[in-house]
Formats: C-alpha cells, sequence, structure tokens
C-alpha cells in the first residue's frame, strides 16, 4: 500500500506530464521508412503522402536549414540516438517499454533514455549547462512553455525540415498544436505530446450534498455553488484544494481569450516585451475568485512547487471535493485508484488510502462557459549540434514515434492526447474511451483540446519558464498568503515579468 500511496506523487511533481516515444505491435524487421509516393510506414501506420504543399498549412518559412534524411544509408553500424526526458510513473514506462520495442523492430539504430529527474526544471539546468560546448543529445522533450526559448537557442533543426524533407504534411496532425508550436511559418518539434487539465471530484461529496454528481460545474461560478453546497451540508469543511501553479492560471486566462503579454499574445510580428496582467479584467476576475473562495474557507490554496503533494492527499483523505490537475494523470489515477503499483518516491506510509473513493473527471470549468483552455503538454526537439547520421537516425524514431500504433500505445498507457488526430477514431482508441476510467477522462481532455482555437492556442514567450511562470506563482502567493489585493498581485506579477522581458531582450 506505500507504494500505491506513492503514486499521487508523481502526478503532482509531473505537472503537465509530458512523454513520447515510438512502438509497434507486428514487430516489423529493418527501420521506419517513408513511401512519399504514399503508403504506410513499417509500424503499420499511413503515412500522409506529399502534396507539395507547405506543411503547416501557411506559408513556408523561407531557407530553413536542411535535413539530412539519406545520412542514415551511408551509417557504417548501428547510430546511437540520446534521449533527455523526464518522464516517470505510467508514461515513462510506456516510454521505456516503446523504446525498447523500437530497438528490437531493427538494427540500424539504437535509442537510448536518459532521464534528467521529475521536473522540467532539472531538465532546462542540463540543457543550459550543456548549451556552451554543444555536448547534446539528439532529441530533447521540453514542456509547452519552452517553444520560443528553443528556437532562440540556435541549437534546434526545425522539424518543419525534416517534414518537408520526407514528404510528410501535417494535415493529419493537429491543428491546434501544430499552430502553437509553429514560430516565423515553421513548425519547429518533430513530434508532440498533447496534455490538458480536468476537473477531478468526489462523486460521493456531491450526491451527499444534494448536487448531481452527472452535473459538475462548468465555470468557476459554478464551482463555487457546488462547493458553497458542499460547505453547508457539513460533507468537506474546505472543499476546493487547489496548488497554485502558473499553468493552470495561464489556462484559465486563455480560456477566456486574455493574452497574458502584448504583440498578440507573443505571436506577432513585433518583439514581445511586456505583460498584460496588470490591466487585464479577466486576470482581475480570476485572482479575485481565488481570493474570495480562499476568504469564504472554500478553497485551500497550495503554494506551487517541485513534489508538492498535498492537493491529492486533501482529494485521497476526503478532505477535500474538488481539485483541478492535470489530464496526463489520469492513466496513472485509475492505476492508484484501483490499488495498482505505480513506482514513484515521496509519500510514507501513513499517507491516507484512496480505498472507496469514487472519483470522476470532467471539463476544465473555465472563467467563461465553453470549458476553453489552452494547448498543454510538451514536444520533441531534434538537435542540429548531433552528426547528420544521428539527425537521420533520431527522424526515423520519430517516424515510428508518429505512427497510429505508437500514438495508440501512449494515448492508452500514458495519457497522452495523439499528435495524429486520426487516432482518435481507431477502434483501439474509441474502445479505450468507452471502456475503461482513464479513457473517459481522456476523450474528455481531447475534446477540449479539439476545440482551442488555433488562432489562440496560447502564448509565445521567450522567458516562459521559470521567470514569467515564477512571477505569477509568487503574485498569487503575496495574494493568499501575503495580503496583497488582487490588483496589487496582478502589478507585481507585471512589473517582475516586464524586468523578464528586458533581460532577455538584451541579448
Amino acid at each position: 500500500m506505500r507504494r500505491r500511496h506513492r503514486a499521487l506523487a508523481l502526478m503532482a511533481v509531473a505537472g503537465l506530464l509530458v512523454a513520447a516515444c515510438g512502438g509497434d505491435d507486428n514487430g516489423a524487421g529493418g527501420p521506419t521508412t517513408i513511401d512519399t509516393a504514399g503508403g504506410t510506414d513499417t509500424a503499420g501506420g499511413t503515412v500522409p503522402t506529399d502534396t507539395g504543399t507547405p506543411s503547416t498549412g501557411g506559408d513556408a518559412a523561407p531557407d530553413l536549414p536542411p535535413c539530412p534524411l539519406e545520412a542514415l544509408d551511408a551509417a557504417s553500424g548501428p547510430v546511437e540516438v540520446v534521449v533527455w526526458h523526464t518522464q516517470t510513473a505510467e508514461p515513462g514506462d510506456t516510454l521505456a517499454a516503446l523504446t525498447e520495442q523500437y530497438n528490437a523492430s531493427q538494427d540500424r539504430v539504437r535509442v537510448r533514455l536518459e532521464s534528467q529527474g521529475a521536473s522540467y526544471t532539472e531538465l532546462k539546468r542540463k540543457f543550459q549547462a550543456a548549451l556552451p560546448s554543444g555536448d547534446l543529445p539528439a532529441l530533447l522533450v521540453f514542456d509547452d512553455t519552452s517553444t520560443q526559448e528553443m528556437v532562440d537557442s540556435g541549437v534546434i533543426l526545425p522539424g518543419q525540415s525534416c517534414f518537408d524533407a520526407a514528404g510528410v504534411p501535417l494535415d493529419d496532425f493537429s491543428e491546434v498544436a501544430t499552430s502553437y508550436y509553429t514560430v516565423d511559418g515553421a513548425f519547429w518539434p518533430v513530434a508532440a505530446n498533447l496534455g490538458g487539465v480536468l476537473l477531478y471530484y468526489n462523486r460521493d461529496h456531491f450526491k451527499l450534498a444534494g448536487l448531481d454528481p452527472d452535473a459538475p460545474p462548468r465555470t468557476l461560478d459554478e464551482m463555487r455553488a457546488a462547493a458553497e453546497a458542499i460547505k453547508a451540508a457539513g460533507v468537506a469543511e474546505t472543499p476546493v484544494v487547489h496548488e497554485m501553479s502558473s499553468w493552470k492560471t495561464e489556462f484559465w486566462l486563455t480560456g477566456a481569450g486574455a493574452s497574458i503579454v502584448d504583440n498578440d499574445n507573443g505571436r506577432g510580428p513585433g518583439t514581445t516585451s511586456a505583460a498584460t496582467l496588470a490591466s487585464d479584467p479577466q486576470a482581475l476576475q480570476l485572482f479575485t475568485w481565488f481570493d474570495d473562495m480562499v476568504d469564504d474557507g472554500l478553497l485551500t490554496a497550495v503554494p506551487a512547487s517541485d513534489g508538492q503533494i498535498d492537493q491529492y492527499l486533501a482529494l485521497a483523505s476526503k478532505n477535500a471535493s474538488m481539485l483541478i490537475e492535470t489530464s496526463s494523470a489520469a492513466t496513472s489515477i485509475e492505476v492508484f485508484l484501483g490499488g495498482g503499483d505505480v513506482n514513484v518516491e515521496g509519500l510514507d506510509e501513513d499517507a491516507p488510502s484512496p480505498s472507496g473513493l469514487d472519483i470522476a473527471a470532467a471539463a476544465f470549468p473555465g472563467l467563461v462557459p465553453g470549458h476553453a483552455t489552452q494547448m498543454g503538454g510538451a514536444a520533441w526537439y531534434l538537435t542540429n549540434t548531433v552528426a547528420p547520421e544521428v539527425q537521420a537516425a533520431a527522424w526515423d524514431f520519430i517516424t515510428f514515434l508518429n505512427s497510429t500504433e505508437s500514438q495508440l500505445a501512449l494515448l492508452t498507457g500514458g495519457s497522452y492526447i495523439p499528435f495524429r488526430t486520426s487516432v482518435l477514431d481507431e477502434p483501439e482508441a474509441v474502445e479505450f474511451f468507452a471502456a475503461s476510467l482513464s479513457g473517459q477522462w481522456l476523450e474528455i481532455a481531447a475534446r477540449q483540446i479539439d476545440a482551442i482555437d488555433p488562432a489562440f492556442p496560447g502564448p509565445l514567450i521567450g522567458p516562459y519558464d521559470p521567470d514569467v511562470r515564477e512571477a505569477i506563482e509568487k503574485a498569487q502567493d503575496s495574494l493568499l498568503f501575503g495580503g496583497a489585493t488582487p490588483q496589487e498581485a496582478l502589478d507585481q506579477a507585471q512589473d517582475e515579468i516586464d524586468e523578464a522581458f528586458e533581460l532577455y531582450n538584451s541579448f
């Protein structure tokens, strides 16, 4: 039971869990290949034919560096591809299993996974330390905040180069994801793991409070009303527990159509130089909601920090009824609630048991109706610091990763919404959505992602993490633990983010 309790620690540490790797179920021998005349990859997934049009569906970026796909054919022996990642628990197990499957399917490429800890902060430190020497792996799996930083680093080969060289348009890939990760007309990652956010809630608490457990809150106003009913019924003293990670705040704001920074939320042609939080009515509305919920004893605010698990413990111990968290934890939560063993460290043997909990998940309750949110998850980047044959070998693995079978495995085993939208209609995906608890939850998250406006998928920020996110989290701490008013907290975040831009843009 102690190890089962530890499962919750993973979900909190990972935040927007992200992992990606490739695998097929047919054990095909030989390397994954693409028939540019049209056909299938050796993993069994259909590969789109070359349409002769830009892969992003928009203007192709000029003067992209070449992607040397032919270099793998000239390699004298097996080529090693190193991947830096941060995956753990069910997503990590899926990554390891599929990587092993890929390695066994052919003899030209050997993929080696190197874990860089359980947080993107640890991975980013390793990446930044390696930048001066260029001693980087072939593939990096970074979270969604790192897009502009990857572009500006100068060490990434645009994924667009390889998609174009292979004759693979992005028509079958998520339009929201391709829009989110496109900068200056080019799609930068070579693969993406899509994640969203859900409301996890205790159905029994809803019933005891006279609420319909099949009609969960759709907005923050409705979430407050449900919390008031639960508290009034004496079911839970503080019905909502919320870990104050910045990414959740960003999702609320983007979902309400609010920019976080200037220059068209960082996506305009000019220079992004300032936050927009201090003057944004939606940001003030959200911070006021936080403040009022805490003042009225309806919400327990948990400070954001690596390894934080108090929000999960509150739900597991039935001290709280509702929790906003990542959809990427769905399979881990299902294993945990079912008494399964998820291998993570961090919880002692006295942690509360989840036995008897009837936990459900619902769409993210937004500031406005419609469950609007923003793009989340992570992306795989191919570096330009490795030899051409290593780049080609990495692309071979990525092709495998983007296959139908790999995307299905990442969905059912790792809780990642498929990057290829056609996978959602595969019989195995449909069965998974219908037959399993985590599948039902992930279908909700998939619908939310599909509903995001591709023209407003989320901000593009250079000093995103840690600068912007730390500024937002510090402002929230000032609001909820330091006595600042909502406007004062937003002014604080504004000033710190503006300073971060000034420093970032000076280089």
